[in-house]
């Protein structure tokens, strides 16, 4: 016979596998709708979706309440994981000038590695409710943890680090729109990009932290 307290926990157990199964569930059609993009390119619609995914359109609706928040999901997903690679290259990076370019060549190289999927986003970014911007939202993230880095080494040099957060917020600025012109206009190869990018903001980061040294010399 169940006890009270195994009795009052059940219904909490189900809700718990229920909303386990529906967060898998999710991450499944997300995946779906990532791949058909890979494959039919980003002006794809759900139509094109459900054609190459084999998931009728009515299968994504009880997971998602419409189309907006379907794409909504998927520009979040794609964020995080543009943000995964960016901080973990910065966080492997040594000095302040390796984590500079390394941010920046991880930040260019995982848009490059799939631009239909970046367009897809930047098509939809407003599609969300409240008109959220997808990009922002990794573009954000990004900006926090570049501000946190420059933080942390400008602290280390016994600098006053208010400067950070303009200065990590306007590192992710400029990439972001410096690669928007390159895939749209790829005249350089991605190190050239890079480089350019690494050469523009260094010195005016390193003059502003007088105290933090390019380990490169």
């Amino acid at each position: 016979m169940s006890s009270p307290e195994s009795t009052a926990a059940s219904p909490d157990g189900r809700r718990d596998r229920w909303r386990g199964h529906r967060e898998v569930r999710r991450g499944e059609l997300i995946e779906a709708v990532i791949a058909a993009v890979a494959e039919r390119g980003a002006l794809v619609g759900m139509d094109d979706i459900a054609s190459a995914s084999g998931i009728a359109k009515p299968v994504f609706y009880r997971y998602f309440a419409d189309k907006s928040d379907l794409f909504l999901a998927v520009g979040r997903a794609v964020a995080e994981n543009v943000v995964a690679q960016t901080m973990a290259a910065i966080d492997r990076a040594d000095g302040p000038r390796e984590k500079l370019e390394a941010g920046i060549d991880a930040y260019i190289a995982t848009i490059e590695a799939n631009p239909e999927l970046y367009r897809f986003v930047a098509a939809h970014q407003y599609s969300g409710r409240g008109n959220q911007d997808l990009l922002g939202d990794y573009a954000s993230v990004v900006g926090v943890h570049a501000s946190r880095v420059i933080g942390e080494f400008m602290r280390a040099a016994g600098l006053d680090s208010g400067a950070a957060e303009p200065w990590g917020f306007g590192i992710v600025g400029l990439a972001r729109s410096a690669t928007d012109r390159w895939l749209a206009q790829p005249t350089m190869s991605r190190a050239s990009l890079v480089t350019y990018l690494t050469d523009l903001v260094w010195p005016g980061l390193r003059q502003s932290a007088a105290g933090i040294t390019d380990s490169s010399g």
